[in-house]
Parts: structure tokens; sequence; C-alpha cells
């Protein structure tokens, strides 16, 4: 574990080092103050303006779940980006013949920064949820927003050669966030699609007020996490040739 431990404080030193990627580690902290401030100020004047009592209120939930997705996103978004780059640089396959080897490797650059992001997400929750969101509901967006990052990660390597593809394949990747927003609007059969992503079952979990629910998309990040590690093995991709 001593050289897992080492390789992720070394990915912390080159993401302090990039300008860029520190940014979108703390674009998640800045949104949650903006929010958490301006939602609602901006309710207040919105409420003014068109003489109601409440005009944004009833989607407070929404943007609470967007803002689980946002930060698991952001963080793993920066682990993708090293992986590209140390992949293109040939760092990472060698270090896969180090002690560190192969599933040392990911654990440092994907299953850490997923475990933190994850941590991370729950607490960033509890002082900016703008819809005072209750612990169990918490719990089940932050387990849920976690196999998610880990899962838009993976879509990021899957998909590019380099940092520059990534950042394209982080903007299509992040459409999979979509499905997190359906449960307060669709219902009936289409939902059995909706239960193939991930970011769906937080949705489900404030929605029907069962946190539970996000457990669920942990596991069925799992299945992605699988099935994009199986494919890629067999194409003979950056997985299997780390």
């Amino acid at each position: 574990m001593r050289a897992q431990k080492a390789a992720f404080l070394q990915m912390i030193k080159s993401i302090g080092r990039d300008g860029m990627l520190l940014c979108a580690c703390l674009l998640p902290i800045l949104c949650g103050i903006l929010f958490k401030g301006g939602v609602p100020l901006l309710e207040e004047m919105l409420c003014g303006y068109f003489n109601k009592k409440v005009v944004l209120v009833p989607y407070y939930r929404l943007i609470d779940i967007g803002y689980s997705l946002l930060a698991p996103a952001m963080f793993c978004f920066v682990s993708a980006m090293v992986v590209l780059e140390e992949r293109d640089e040939g760092l990472a396959s060698y270090s896969a013949i180090t002690p560190l080897g192969k599933k040392g490797y990911l654990l440092s650059r994907l299953g850490i920064p997923a475990v933190c992001a994850t941590v991370l997400t729950g607490l960033l929750l509890l002082p900016f949820s703008v819809s005072r969101l209750q612990m169990g509901t918490i719990a089940g967006l932050t387990v849920s927003g976690g196999g998610f990052g880990l899962v838009y990660a993976l879509l990021i390597i899957r998909f590019s050669e380099n940092r520059l593809e990534g950042m394209a394949a982080a903007k299509l990747a992040s459409l999979t966030m979509l499905p997190a927003f359906c449960p307060f609007f669709i219902r009936g059969g289409a939902e059995y699609f909706l239960w193939l992503f991930p970011a769906w079952w937080g949705g489900a979990a404030v929605a029907r007020n069962q946190p539970l629910l996000g457990a669920a998309g942990v596991l069925c990040g799992l299945a992605w996490i699988w099935g994009l590690g199986k494919k890629r093995d067999k194409a003979g991709g950056s997985f299997s040739s780390l």
C-alpha cells in the first residue's frame, strides 16, 4: 500500500503544478459558495419581480443533485487528465512494470481519487446544499456520485489518447449526468432504460426520498467499470498496455 500512497501523493504534486487541473479541483468549492449564496438571493429577487411566494424553491433539489455530480466529476476528471498525460509520455507503462504494478497504478490514479471524491462530495453537500437535504439523502447522493465520477473518468480514458482528446471526451461523457434529473419528470417504462446510468440512481434517491437507491448507483457504476475495462483489454488499449 505504500507504493500506491506514494504514487497518489506524486499525482497530487503534479496537479498542484498544473493551473488548469488545480482550478478544476477548486471549481466545486467555488460553485458551492455561489449556489449557497446566489440561489436564495436570486429566488428573493424573482419572487419580488413576479410577485409570487416561490419561484425557484421547487427546483432546489435539482440544483443539489447537479452539485452532487459536479464535485466527483471534476475530481475524477483531473485524475483522468493525469492518466492521459502520463500515458502520452510513456510514464504509465513504466509505472506498470515497477513494484507499483498495473493494478497499483490504477488504484492510485483512479481508485483512491474516486474514494476521495466521494468523501469530499458529502462534505461539500453538508454546507452547500440549498434544499437542506437530510443526512440519509446526502449519503445516497454521495455514494451514487462517487460511482458516477469513476465511470466518468473511465469514459474519458477509454475514448481518448491524449489530454486534448480527453477534453473533448469529457464534454461528451458529461451527458451521462442528465439521467440524474429524469426521475422528477419521467415515469413508467422509460425508467427501465435509465436504470443503466449510475447518475439516475442518485436522482431517484432524492425524488423518491429513498436514500438506499444511491447504493444501487454504485453497483451500476461497478458494472460500467467492468464493461469498460473488459472492452479496453480486448482492444489492447490503455488498461492492458499499462
